[in-house]
Parts: structure tokens; C-alpha cells; sequence
């Protein structure tokens, strides 16, 4: 949301209060000493699944703290149940709410702030005005309020580096501030009852069969599956595995495209699929996911949430490159996918083509064998 002039009357008061309270260097950081750390994750929801791995470390390193995620809105309930943390406050977005959201913020006054991915305008300023002492980004280089960051004089932290994973430029944040990362993979973690409420009404759709997910749609079309292919896949799928049942997943834009994918097949096979999309929250999503007996999906949040909750994936990539931004789960291998670019240069988020040339490039039959080998013990 864009207020008129909030930018500019937050940078004004922003770098006046650091004139008057700068921000402690780096240098001066006590690990023993502190008491209240604040996470911070405001962008997508793949990012904060990938910058869930830091949680951990976190924790391991400071047992004395109280650590609390400043995540969005959408995102909370997907980590209510997560051990590391000792409670989330909800971001709702650019100058939303922001007094209220301050007020928040300076109740818990957190000593350290990690900002794993922020990038709304807001989110410096308001960890700042909440009395944080310390505060670390990275990539610090285009930062608009560089003056708000401990770290701003750490020439390694000045860019996320192009040849490192998503989840490793996220771990280098620990080792700004001292800590040992002990893990690599995304984890999040459900509360029971949210799984059991999820899965009693899935037996219910399914009679008790197991299922499977897809996922079409992305956020960004470009990585979207064609219509024709998830099709094809689900009339395969469903001859190949009648004992499983099939769930169409997606956001409540997408529930009207799923039901017409859905009234393509039979009649009597309507029973064995079923759309989640605009019925499902998104924690009800994720309780679906750590259900299912596989997950096939594009480059896509949800793609990425079936991983950290260790299930059986199949991620289909193109133009993303897996080996920078693909699937990573605590215990299992994801099942990866890969097609090259077809355009050079690749312009993504500005692509033209509907649909798009790279998806197009992936066929039912090798989709399906990778589902088959996820799906056959």
C-alpha cells in the first residue's frame, strides 16, 4: 500500500532518530548478553520457508533468548507451532497498520535483529523506533536506510553472492554475527491438531485412500504449468494410481481454473480429485501437504513448504536454475526436473509468451514416471 509522502516523512524521522540513537556497530555485539532477538521475514513465502533453516542455529547459540519471527500476516500460522521460536508478530505489509505493528514491536524491544529477507521500505525503521540495538542485513549495498544497519561497514555482507543457493546467502547472516550454523534445510514444523483436523477431512474426501498433490499455478505465470499438461498428467495419474486420489491445489484465484481442469475428466472418477484451491487456508494447505504421498509442483512457495515439511517432491524447473533456488527438505532427496531457457536473454518476470515457452517444454510422460517412482515403495 502507498501512502502518499510515508516514505519520505519515515526516511526523515527514521535517520533523525539514528542521529540521536545510532545503531550499535557490529563490533560491539555480545552474544552472551543478549536477551531479545527479532527475526525478520516480510517478503514471499518461499523466501521464508528457505530462511527457515536459520531458526535453529539461532537458538542453539543464544538459549538465553527470547526469540520472536516479524513475519507477514499470511505467514504466521505456519510457524505458531515452530520450537525455536517463542512467538511470531504479524507484519501486514507496506505502512499497514504501522503504529500498531511499532507498538508491537517496542512491547517485545528486541536487543538483535536478524532481517533474513525484508524489503518493504518500512521494515528498518520499525525494527529501529522498537529499540533494537543491533541490526543485520544482508545484502547491505541498495539498502535505503544504510545507516540503520550494524553491519553496513562489513564489506562481506555488501551482496547476496549469484552462484550460492538461496538457503546458503540466507546462512551467511550467522556467520555476520558469530553463530554456527548446524543445519542446512528448511524445517516447519505443524501443530497436531491443525494435521489431525486436516487429514480427518481429507479421509473423508478420499475414503481413507492416500493422495497426491498438484500444484499449477505460480505467483509469478511464468513458471506456471501449462493448462494442457496438468490435464494430461491428472487422466494419466488417475489410470496409472486408481487407489490414490488427487489434490488440486492453489490459491482462491485459481479454484474456477481447477474445477474446469476438474469437470474434463470422467464423472465417476470426480471422487478421486479434489480442489483445495479457495477452501483450504494456507496453513490448512501445509497440513494438506505433510499428508500427501507426493508433491508435484513448479518453482512455486508451495513446492517449497512440501520440502520443509519433508515430504516426497517433484519440482519442475525452468527458467529458475534448481541448483540456486531448488527444493531442499531435512531428510529426503526432492526429485528435480530441469528444462533449459528457451529465450536468451531470459527476461522472467517480463515474460511475453502464454503460455510460456519454458514450461511448455515438459512432457506427461516424464512427469509421471517421476511421480511413479515417488509414489511405488
Amino acid at each position: 500500500m502507498d501512502i502518499p509522502f510515508a516514505a519520505a516523512v519515515l526516511g526523515w524521522y527514521a535517520r533523525r532518530e539514528a542521529r540521536g540513537r545510532p545503531v550499535r556497530p557490529l563490533e560491539e555485539l555480545d552474544l552472551t548478553k543478549v536477551r531479545k532477538v527479532l527475526l525478520v521475514l516480510t517478503t514471499g513465502i518461499g523466501d521464508a520457508i528457505f530462511s527457515s533453516a536459520v531458526f535453529a542455529s539461532v537458538r542453539k547459540a543464544l538459549p538465553q533468548a527470547e526469540i520472536r519471527l516479524f513475519c507477514r500476516t499470511g505467514w504466521e500460522g505456519l510457524f505458531a507451532a515452530e520450537s525455536n521460536l517463542d512467538g511470531v508478530i504479524p507484519y501486514p505489509g507496506k505502512f499497514r497498520a504501522f503504529f500498531q505493528t511499532l507498538r508491537r514491536l517496542r512491547a517485545f524491544e528486541p536487543d538483535l535483529t536478524l532481517v533474513l529477507h525484508g524489503t518493504d521500505p518500512d521494515i528498518l525503521p520499525l525494527c529501529h523506533l522498537a529499540g533494537s540495538q543491533f541490526i543485520v542485513r544482508i545484502p547491505t549495498t541498495g539498502t535505503v536506510y544504510p545507516e540503520l544497519l550494524s553491519n553496513r561497514n562489513r564489506p562481506d555482507d555488501a551482496t547476496t553472492l549469484p552462484d550460492l543457493h538461496y538457503v546458503a546467502n540466507r546462512l551467511r547472516i550467522l556467520d555476520t554475527v558469530g553463530i554456527p550454523a548446524i543445519s542446512t534445510s528448511p524445517v516447519i514444523r505443524l501443530a497436531p491438531e491443525l494435521l489431525a483436523r486436516t487429514t480427518e477431512e481429507l479421509s473423508r474426501v478420499f475414503g481413507g485412500k492416500p493422495y497426491w498433490v498438484l500444484h499449477t499455478h505460480a505467483a509469478d505465470a511464468y513458471k506456471s504449468l501449462p493448462t494442457d499438461l496438468a490435464r494430461d498428467l491428472i487422466a494419466a495419474a488417475l489410470e496409472r494410481f486408481p487407489g490414490h486420489g488427487i489434490v488440486l491445489s492453489g490459491g482462491p484465484e485459481n479454484r474456477e481454473a481447477l474445477e474446469a481442469q476438474k469437470a474434463l475428466i470422467p464423472a465417476t472418477l470426480h471422487g478421486n480429485v479434489f480442489v483445495s484451491a479457495g477452501r483450504f487456508s494456507l496453513t490448512e494447505t501445509a497440513a494438506c501437504l505433510a499428508g500427501a504421498a507426493a508433491v508435484v509442483a513448479p518453482d512455486t512457495g508451495i513446492l517449497h513448504l512440501a520440502a520443509a515439511l519433508d515430504r516426497p517432491v517433484v519440482g519442475l524447473f525452468s527458467p529458475t536454475r534448481a541448483a540456486l533456488v531448488g527444493p531442499r527438505a531435512p531428510t529426503r532427496t526432492p526429485l528435480v526436473i530441469e528444462k533449459p531457457l528457451t529465450c536468451d536473454p531470459c527476461v522472467q518476470k517480463k515474460c511475453p509468451y502464454r503460455p510460456v515457452k519454458c514450461m511448455a517444454q515438459f512432457q506427461v510422460d516424464e512427469v509421471l514416471l517421476a511421480l511413479t517412482r515417488t509414489l511405488t515403495p
